[in-house]
């Protein structure tokens, strides 16, 4: 059972934040994550729930820092792919692709790349011990940072995969990658 946490920013376009909340659900749902989470300001978004095992945490914060230990909970089972919702385009054959390659090779961390440049979301861990490392991180700094520092304190246990997402690390906000979170 493969799990997705997702850290949906603070935004105040709600329709938006729908839209994208959709969108990830369903991305996800088809990639073969059967639990997920989505945690962050969701207390005024429609909230569609169509996966099986989606949990919705509202969780109002100023900072990122400490944001993860709020999210998690204690039916977490790896593998686990760490998503800052700052940057949801990412099609399920990309998620696919990642848990294929987590799964098939000898490497506890999967990073997609793109260009030969591997990105900080999402990141995909093959053990409890692994998020709880990230975990201690966030509780000392902003997400962003937290995972960008993990990745850099465990880069030889690191597997790049590219991936022709052109949307891979598009940060949300107007652009071309928004016509894929259309209903």
């Amino acid at each position: 059972m493969a799990t997705a946490i997702v850290a949906i920013p603070p935004l105040k376009d709600d329709e938006l934040l729908s839209r994208v909340i959709r969108y990830m659900e369903r991305s996800l749902s088809e990639a073969g994550f059967s639990n997920i989470v989505f945690c962050g300001p969701l207390k005024s978004v429609e909230i569609p729930g169509s996966a099986a095992l989606t949990t919705y945490i509202d969780y109002a914060y100023a900072s990122s820092r400490g944001l993860l230990n709020s999210c998690i909970e204690a039916n977490v089972q790896p593998p686990v792919a760490l998503i800052r919702g700052s940057q949801p385009y990412l099609s399920p054959e990309a998620y696919t692709e990642a848990l294929w390659a987590l799964n098939s090779f000898n490497r506890p961390i999967v990073v997609l790349s793109r260009g030969g440049r591997g990105l900080s979301t999402p990141i995909l861990l093959s053990s409890i011990r692994l998020l709880r490392r990230v975990m201690k991180l966030n509780s000392r700094f902003k997400l962003a940072s937290a995972m960008v520092r993990f990745l850099i304190e465990n880069k030889r246990d690191i597997l790049l995969v590219e991936v022709k997402d052109e949307c891979l690390g598009v940060r949300l906000r107007p652009s071309a990658c928004l016509s894929r979170i259309s209903d």
